[in-house]
């Protein structure tokens, strides 16, 4: 499968060098040139948790319109970058290209789809992971903190959706289908509302759980988003205690010999805007125009933009 991914962050270098080792036609783009060419040099550099590395060649440009016309287009762009993104790849999408979406927080899929003017082929995508760069093309991925949940945003199941999904599942992702993709984007949202805490307090991952009021607050937080995705008509993993998976995900972190950075403490720790708008403001967004009460993320929403507004370069 050609395909293309725009932008070669964490999770885009991540799924770039497993893709192309597993064979796939992939092509990275990014728009910062010392990136572009340390990669070009160098190639991407993943360091597994199980002690294991993998270093593979990867395509990469700066230049979108040399890339052709693609099977799949992978945005991994951060959120506020969404709809840029899209507009920049309208003249290589051809009748049969697929758009899908691994984007943090609510909202991506409905700027796609709105640029696009047709969700037919858009696929919504959630990746579960804890990645950390270690140099512009050197990572360190968390084995086993994950996996990725993809879905069709109308609604209708496709040989093309079970293309992807065994095309990650050669690449070593374990994969998951659903026609339910706001079930997943709402539970990706779930698992994301302790990034405001590690960003506020500096904690790493497996200190969530170190701290008994950082557990209590991330609880709180949680069930905000719980109250909202109800709302929502959003049925939720586990919706028997939908809270259940984030409190073992970070149990796993504490439990892992690690210390993660989540993307969020990252993005601070180098200046840069976070995901916060689409992450824990979209609770608050959903909430105040459902009348349900977000009192704990929007003051995590403000403390965090407290920060970029002390600490990045806009």
């Amino acid at each position: 499968m050609k395909i293309l991914i725009i932008g070669s962050g964490n999770i885009g270098s991540l799924l770039g060098a497993l893709l192309t080792k597993s064979g796939q036609d992939v092509t990275l783009v990014e728009v910062r040139n010392e990136i572009v060419e340390t990669i070009k040099k160098d190639g991407i550099r993943l360091d597994l948790s199980d002690g294991n590395t993998i270093q593979e060649k990867v395509n990469i440009t700066d230049d979108i319109s040399s890339a052709g016309t693609p099977d799949l287009i992978i945005l991994a762009v951060k959120s506020y970058s969404t709809r840029n993104a899209i507009q920049e790849v309208i003249p290589i999408i051809g009748e049969n290209t697929w758009v899908m979406s691994v984007q943090n927080g609510a909202g991506n899929l409905e700027i796609i789809t709105s640029v696009l003017g047709d969700n037919s082929h858009i696929v919504g995508g959630i990746f579960l992971c804890s990645i950390t760069p270690l140099k512009l093309n050197q990572f360190s991925w968390v084995v086993g903190t994950g996996g990725l949940k993809i879905g069709p945003v109308n609604g209708v199941m496709s040989p093309m959706i079970d293309n992807i999904a065994e095309m990650f599942v050669n690449s070593g992702i374990e994969v998951v289908t659903s026609d339910k993709v706001q079930n997943l984007i709402w539970s990706k949202v779930l698992q994301n509302v302790p990034l405001a805490l590690s960003a506020t307090l500096r904690l790493t991952n497996d200190e969530f759980v170190t701290y008994p009021h950082s557990e209590e607050l991330i609880i709180k937080m949680a069930q905000e988003c719980v109250d909202v995705s109800n709302a929502l008509g959003v049925t939720l993993d586990h919706p028997e205690d939908p809270i259940k998976p984030l409190l073992d995900t970070i149990q796993r972190f504490h439990d892992s010999g690690t210390k993660p950075k989540s993307s969020m403490l990252q993005d601070l720790e180098n200046g840069r805007k976070t995901e916060i708008d689409a992450i824990n403001g979209s609770i608050v967004r959903e909430g105040e125009r459902l009348g349900i009460p977000t009192p704990v993320n929007a003051v995590m929403v403000d403390l965090v933009k407290t920060q970029e507004e002390k600490h990045c370069n806009y």
